[in-house]
C-alpha cells in the first residue's frame, strides 16, 4: 500500500483537538506540578526550618540561592541536551532527580547538607519546565499553541496550590520534613507514569533524523495507516546541538537579549517573593490559616490568569496582553502594602496574582513561539537560564526589607520595580520579536 508523504509540521497543524492533545496536556499539567511544589517548597516552610535549626530566617537566604544557582545551571547546561537527546530522555532523568534530591533532605542535618540538596533540585526542576515548554509547543496545532502551553504552565499552579494544603495541614503535626516527603513521593511516582504515556516529539524526531521510525509509529497511534511522515521543507535533517549561536541567528540577536531581560525582572520578583511567608507571617502579623488562605488564592487565580493567556493573546495579540499584564501586577503589589492587613490586600493579591502569572506564561510563550524546532528547548532553557541566574540575587533583594526594618508599604513598592521595569521590557521585545516562526 502506497502511503501519502505528509509533512510533520502539516500533519501535527491539522490534527483535530482530540484525546491525543488531551493527553499531552494533561501528563504536562501533572509534571509541571512537580515543578511548581518543589521550587516553592522551601520557602513555605522557611520559618519552621529556620526554627528547628536554630537560626535566623535571613541567614537561610542562602541555601535560597543555592536553589537557584541550580535552576541557571540546570536551564544553561542541561534543559539544552533535550534538542540532542530528545523531549522525554529529560523528562524521565529531572523527575527521578528531583524525587530523589527531596528523599536525601529528609535526612539532612546540616544547612550545607540542604543547600547541596536544593542545589541538585533546582538543577533538574528548571530542566522540566523548559523541556514541557517545547514539548508542548512542538506537540500542540499552532492554532492551539498558545492555548496548550499556558494550560501545561498552569500544572506549576496546581503544584504551588498543593504546597498551600502542606502549610495547612502538614507543616504542624509534621513539621517540614512532612512536606519533603510528599517532594520526594511525588516525582518518583510519576517516573513509571512518564514512561508509559510521554510520546517524544515528532517534530524533534523530524528534525534529527527523518528516517526514524518512530514517525511511522505515532501516525498509526492515532490511526493515520496511509500517512508517511517526512520532515517539513526547511529542516536541517539533524536536531540542534545545544549551541547558543542558534540564539542570534536569522535576525533573533536583539530579541534574545530583549526577552533574557524580561525573564531576568521577572524571576527577580519571583525569588523575592520567596519571603512572602515570613513578611506575611513575622511584619504583618497573620496566622497560619491566613497564609493557607493566602497560598491558596495566589495558586488558584494566578491559574486563572494564566488560562487568558492563550485566548487573549489569541484575540489581541502578544504586543497589548503581556506588556499590560505586567503594569497591573506592579500596581496591585504596592496597593497590597497599602491595603496590608485589610480585607482590602487580599482582593488586591488576587488581581496581582492573576495579572503575574499571567505575565510570566507569556513569557514562556513567546520563548516557543521566536525559535524554531531544532533550538527551541535550548531557546527557551537559555531564556529561563537568564531569569534564573538573576534569581541569585532575588532572596538577597526580597530581605533588604527585614535587614532594615523597612515597613510593609515599602516592602511592597520595592517589590513592584521589577514587574513595572519588565512591562517596559517586553513591550520593546514585542516591537521586535518575529513570532511568525510559530
Amino acid at each position: 500500500m502506497t502511503r501519502k508523504p505528509i509533512d510533520v509540521d502539516s500533519y501535527l497543524d491539522n490534527l483535530k483537538f482530540g484525546r491525543f492533545h488531551i493527553q499531552v496536556l494533561l501528563l504536562g499539567v501533572i509534571i509541571m506540578l512537580v515543578d511548581g511544589y518543589e521550587v516553592g517548597v522551601i520557602g513555605l516552610v522557611l520559618p519552621v526550618l529556620a526554627d528547628d535549626y536554630g537560626v535566623s530566617r535571613v541567614s537561610l537566604t542562602w541555601v535560597l540561592s543555592a536553589q537557584q544557582v541550580g535552576m541557571v545551571v540546570g536551564a544553561y547546561f542541561i534543559a539544552p541536551l533535550a534538542d540532542r537527546y530528545g523531549r522525554k530522555p529529560l523528562a524521565l532523568a529531572s523527575l527521578l532527580w528531583v524525587g530523589l534530591s527531596c528523599f536525601v533532605t529528609i535526612q539532612t542535618t546540616s544547612l550545607l547538607t540542604l543547600a547541596v540538596c536544593r542545589l541538585v533540585t533546582g538543577i533538574f526542576a528548571s530542566t522540566l519546565i523548559a523541556n514541557l515548554v517545547a514539548w508542548t509547543a512542538e506537540m500542540a496545532p499552532s492554532r492551539h499553541r498558545a492555548l496548550m502551553v499556558t494550560i501545561v504552565l498552569t500544572g506549576s499552579s496546581a503544584g504551588a496550590l498543593l504546597g498551600s494544603a502542606v502549610q495547612a495541614f502538614v507543616i504542624e503535626p509534621y513539621g517540614w520534613r512532612g512536606a519533603f516527603w510528599i517532594g520526594a513521593i511525588l516525582p518518583l511516582l510519576l517516573v513509571p507514569l512518564t514512561w508509559l504515556f510521554f510520546q517524544e516529539s515528532p517534530r524533534f524526531i523530524a528534525e534529527r533524523n527523518p528516517q526514524d521510525p518512530r514517525l511511522a509509529a505515532f501516525a498509526r497511534s492515532l490511526g493515520d495507516h496511509d500517512v508517511e511522515l517526512v520532515a517539513p521543507p526547511q529542516s536541517k535533517g539533524q536536531a540542534a546541538k545545544g549551541r547558543i549561536a542558534e540564539l542570534f541567528r536569522s535576525g533573533l540577536a536583539v530579541p534574545t537579549l530583549l526577552l533574557w531581560l524580561c525573564f531576568v525582572l521577572d524571576f527577580l520578583f519571583i525569588t523575592a517573593w520567596f519571603w512572602k511567608t515570613t513578611i506575611f507571617h513575622d511584619l504583618i502579623g497573620l496566622s497560619w490559616d491566613q497564609l493557607a488562605l493566602i497560598t491558596s488564592m495566589e495558586m488558584v487565580f494566578g491559574a486563572l490568569g494564566m488560562l487568558t493567556v492563550g485566548m487573549l493573546v489569541n484575540r489581541f495579540g502578544f504586543r497589548t496582553m503581556i506588556p499590560a499584564y505586567f503594569t497591573v501586577a506592579a500596581i496591585s503589589i504596592v496597593l497590597m502594602g497599602v491595603l496590608a492587613p485589610t480585607w482590602g490586600m487580599f482582593a488586591v493579591l488576587a488581581v496581582k496574582a492573576a495579572a503575574q502569572n499571567a505575565g510570566h506564561a507569556g513569557l514562556a510563550l513567546v520563548a516557543s513561539n521566536i525559535y524554531p524546532t531544532r533550538s527551541r528547548a535550548t531557546g527557551v532553557g537559555w531564556a529561563y537560564g537568564a531569569g534564573r541566574a538573576a534569581s541569585i540575587v532575588g532572596p538577597p533583594f526580597g530581605a533588604i526589607p527585614l535587614q532594615y526594618g523597612w515597613s510593609v508599604t515599602a516592602y511592597f513598592t520595592l517589590l513592584a520595580l521589577p514587574l513595572i521595569l519588565a512591562a517596559v521590557a517586553v513591550f520593546a521585545l514585542l516591537r521586535k520579536a518575529d513570532l511568525a516562526r510559530a
